[in-house]
């Protein structure tokens, strides 16, 4: 696949606000079948980022295409191309339905037959290699199968772009790898990206894209040198490796792909 055949091309792409840069510039090629993981401190600009790569934030510089389409130019045809899984309050699966209730609210928003997002979830499951009873409520899912449910979901509908929000905020660490080779799998499917925001990334799968946002938030805790007491560790997630990010600066924007398992 060529640069202009990507499914996202940015290049110098940013957003700025009254309060200053919310993110950017940056550079940023996103083709079939990644898995896209943009992490960093709260306020950083991960949701907003998440926002622009699915042509929903305004206003943007720069130049920003969705399958080709220019997104700051002709937004609501780059639109069709994407699909929000989850992001913040604002969207999300609703916790009281069951999941066939929420395969139908989706058919109704995305505007297929309940049949054709019925047959689409059946191809998810195949897919994954399980299902999950569609008789149960959104509420009652594990953290990590909440996650995928809600990706599941918003590709009901084709699209090249699917983004997802917060993925890490409730799943425990020790089971985010598997989460993220999850949603790798999911790419699959029609050969689309799918971006998410985490606060970290040290879990990321071997060949995803990492976005580290730069750290904006003024800090307002110091550090304590002397330690008043000593306390035993009796349970801890497992070792992870150095995160290759910790050297550089915080208050840049760093790109890169993975070379191997858990983001080493």
């Amino acid at each position: 696949m060529t640069e202009s055949q990507s499914l996202i091309q940015a290049r110098a792409l940013s957003a700025t606000a009254q309060q200053g840069t919310i993110f950017g510039p940056l550079d940023l090629t996103v083709e079939a079948g990644d898995l896209v993981i943009v992490h960093g401190a709260r306020g950083s600009g991960k949701s907003a980022l998440l926002l622009a790569l699915a042509g929903r934030f305004r206003p943007l510089s720069g130049s920003l295409y969705i399958n080709g389409i220019d997104a700051i130019a002709d937004p609501y045809a780059a639109i069709v191309h994407s699909s929000v899984a989850r992001l913040g309050n604002y969207v999300a699966p609703e916790d009281r339905l069951t999941i066939s209730e929420s395969i139908a609210e989706r058919a109704y928003l995305d505007g297929i037959s309940i049949a054709a997002a019925e047959d689409r979830a059946n191809d998810i499951e195949q897919l994954l290699g399980y299902c999950v009873d569609r008789n149960v409520e959104i509420e009652q899912l594990d953290p990590l199968t909440r996650v995928v449910v809600s990706a599941g979901l918003a590709m009901l509908r084709p699209t090249s772009v699917v983004v997802i929000d917060d993925v890490d905020m409730v799943v425990p660490h020790s089971r985010q790898f598997e989460m993220f080779e999850c949603l790798a799998r999911l790419t699959e499917l029609d050969g689309c990206a799918i971006i998410t925001s985490a606060i970290d990334a040290d879990t990321a799968p071997a060949g995803s894209i990492r976005i580290r946002l730069g750290h904006k938030a003024v800090p307002y805790v110091a550090a304590i040198h002397d330690t008043p007491v000593d306390i035993e560790t009796v349970d801890a997630d497992p070792d992870s490796p150095d995160d290759p990010d910790a050297d550089q600066p915080v208050d840049e924007t760093i790109i890169t792909r993975t070379t191997s398992q858990h983001g080493s």
